[in-house]
């Protein structure tokens, strides 16, 4: 890509624009990203960043490896005499237990891959995805507390 010469109004000086080249690769701007937040206070909910604060990063395994003890916990409540309430989930139980856990995963992990990605969106202009996230990680504690319940029922 060629850079472009613009002219600068104050002193004729003439420099290239920096938005004409990529970054390069092994720069910091590359690793660490440049935008962390909105540069305008109206661009705050509905954009996208550069860079994500550590705490979405723990909320998200958070739920991950809250979803690998729901699998867990799941599976050894159908051994006891349970049933799977989701019809999908049930369906791939029927097919193979290994193919429920790789859904089960694959799809956590999707959605929240996708949901990080849009932290700052707003959910039917009353919350951010942001707070969305938190609410999962609420639910899946819940619904852990509750298979545990379950379990110690009957252990």
């Amino acid at each position: 890509m060629t850079s472009m010469v613009i002219p600068v109004v104050s002193g004729q000086r003439y420099h290239a624009d920096r938005r004409s080249a990529a970054t390069a690769p092994f720069s910091r701007a590359a690793w660490q990203g440049r935008r962390r937040g909105a540069r305008r206070a109206g661009d705050r909910v509905n954009s996208y960043v550069d860079w994500y604060e550590p705490g979405l990063f723990y909320i998200a395994v958070g739920i991950l490896l809250l979803c690998c003890a729901d699998a867990t916990f799941t599976l050894h409540l159908l051994q006891l005499g349970a049933s799977e309430a989701n019809p999908f989930m049930a369906w791939l139980l029927e097919i193979d237990t290994q193919l429920f856990l790789v859904t089960k995963f694959a799809f956590t992990a999707a959605g929240l891959v996708f949901l990080v990605a849009h932290k700052n969106f707003a959910v039917f202009s009353l919350f951010t995805v942001r707070h969305t996230l938190h609410g999962l990680l609420f639910g899946y504690a819940l619904l852990i507390q509750y298979e545990l319940v379950l379990l110690g029922g009957w252990l």
